[in-house]
């Protein structure tokens, strides 16, 4: 089973692993809502997984990796 945490939850755990983390509430808080770290919507409550916050600090972004591989088609200047 998942470990689903609140944000301010997930947060509190990244902390008391790692007092001196340089990650902020808000840093973490633009992570989930920028959908770089997933997440899934209870009523009006967002709910994350640990193993993915972990996976994410981890191994990095790797919806980032994968839209650099895919590439970007930009519009043509004129």
């Amino acid at each position: 089973m998942r470990r689903m945490r609140l944000i301010s939850e997930a947060f509190a755990e990244i902390k008391e692993a790692d007092p001196n983390t340089a990650i902020t509430m808000t840093g973490f808080r633009r992570l989930v809502l920028d959908e770089r770290i997933p997440s899934i919507m209870i009523g009006n409550k967002r709910l994350v997984s640990m193993e993915d916050v972990e996976h994410f600090f981890q191994y990095g972004d790797t919806k980032q990796e994968a839209a650099r591989e895919t590439g970007k088609i930009r519009p043509v200047a004129i």
